[in-house]
Formats: structure tokens, C-alpha cells, sequence
């Protein structure tokens, strides 16, 4: 994993209430588990994600190797680790963890997982979002699909291959879905209304694109994929 321009941090900064709309699908996902209690999320950027927990009475730690990306969470009060959690020498005990669009990253995403398996108390839960490679426009592009990022992009999952590494690392899978376009927000309006006001060109694929990636998702086959998994 790259240590000092993993994300793109500028994009964060830009478009918070973006991230944010898509960040509370995590939060609402995990609730439906655990109402409170303490968090890990792999992969932290700028505490955006942790920062929505936080606000809701959770006991948060990051963990982030971009410097510019854990300088900021921490400025935001949230507790940031500047490694890659393969080298880290975290500790203690969490009721959730998250990877978020982080595996498929990873040179090798099991060891990871069950370093997270090990850090997890026994009745705790693991979120993981990956880009879907099962996904209908990764069957219809193939190898000219948008997430086929070779310098980036180590690894593709599809919802069996993901459930058999986690399976693998000590984990049981609990649900999952894939969806696409403003269904991977918690708030679609308010995406297509920001696009709006904003004069963003994604406004037009928002719009376009809303009914086909409304059947896309509600058949699984949407290109993010979001699996929750528990610690056995």
C-alpha cells in the first residue's frame, strides 16, 4: 500500500456532504448490529466517516497513511494512527471495523483480515465495500470497466470471492448488497439537488441513470459492494 498519496485528498475536501451521504449508509448498516460501543476504521482518510460515529456517542479510532489525510482527521478530533495498519502495532479490543474501499488496495488482503479478525471482540462485526467485479457493467466492459485500476486496484471481488476470503479469515457473512448510482447514497435527492445547485456534471448521470441503477441494485448487481460479517 502507498503510504503518502493513497487518497486523493483534495476530492475529500471538496465534496464533504458528498462522502457524508454516502457514509451514512455505513452508519445506519452498522446500527442495525450494534447500537453503540467502540470502532476501527481501516483506511480512515479524513475522519469524515468516524466523525458521523463520534457525533453519535462511539469510541472512535482511524488508522491512515496519508499524512495530509490523518493531519486533517486528527485537527477534526478524531484519533488517527499516520500508518498502514499491516505495520502498525495497534492494539486493544473493537466492536466493529471497517474497510472502506480499502481491500481491494491491499497486496494481501487476508492477512489483513484476520488482523482485523484478532482485534475484534468475539461477538464484533467487520464492514467491507469494495468495488463489485460480479457487477452487470463489469460483465458488460470487462477490462475497459471504470474500477479496472491496475496501479490501484490489486485485487477484484465479487460478492462469492469476498465472501470466501472472509470466510477464510474467521468471519461469517451476514448480508451483503450491490448497488449503483444515487442508490449508494443515503439521501438520493439530496445527491441530485447538490448535483443541481452545484453545477456538476454528474448531475446528468444522476438523472439518467437513477431508474436503470435502481434495477441494477435492487438485483444485486450494482458496482459497490457492501458486505457485513461477523467474528466466529
Amino acid at each position: 500500500m502507498e503510504t503518502k498519496n493513497y487518497h486523493r485528498d483534495e476530492v475529500y475536501l471538496q465534496n464533504q456532504d458528498l462522502f457524508r451521504n454516502i457514509f451514512r449508509v455505513v452508519f445506519k448498516k452498522v446500527l442495525k448490529y450494534k447500537k453503540r460501543g467502540s470502532i476501527l476504521e481501516v483506511g480512515s482518510s479524513m475522519g469524515l466517516l468516524l466523525d458521523i460515529f463520534r457525533n453519535a456517542g462511539w469510541v472512535v479510532q482511524g488508522i491512515e497513511p496519508s499524512e495530509k489525510s490523518s493531519l486533517y482527521a486528527k485537527k477534526i478530533g478524531i484519533p488517527t494512527i499516520g500508518e498502514t495498519f499491516e505495520e502498525s502495532k495497534i492494539s486493544g479490543k473493537y466492536d466493529v471495523i471497517i474497510l472502506n474501499h480499502v481491500l481491494e488496495h491491499l497486496t494481501d488482503p487476508a492477512r489483513v483480515l484476520k488482523k482485523a479478525h484478532r482485534l475484534l471482540n468475539n461477538d464484533g462485526i467487520i464492514v467491507v465495500n469494495v468495488p463489485n467485479a460480479g457487477s452487470l457493467a463489469a460483465r458488460i466492459y470487462g477490462d475497459s470497466w471504470e474500477y479496472v485500476l491496475t496501479k490501484e486496484h490489486l485485487w477484484q471481488f465479487t460478492p462469492n470471492s469476498l465472501n470466501g476470503v472472509l470466510s477464510d479469515s474467521g468471519f461469517k457473512m451476514l448480508e451483503w448488497n450491490a448497488v449503483s448510482g444515487v442508490w449508494e447514497y443515503d439521501n438520493p435527492a439530496a445527491e441530485i439537488w447538490q448535483s443541481l445547485t452545484n453545477f456538476k456534471k454528474r448531475f446528468f448521470r444522476n438523472v439518467l441513470t437513477a431508474i436503470p441503477a435502481w434495477f441494477v441494485t435492487r438485483l444485486k448487481m450494482g458496482t459497490g459492494l457492501s458486505v457485513v460479517a461477523q467474528k466466529q
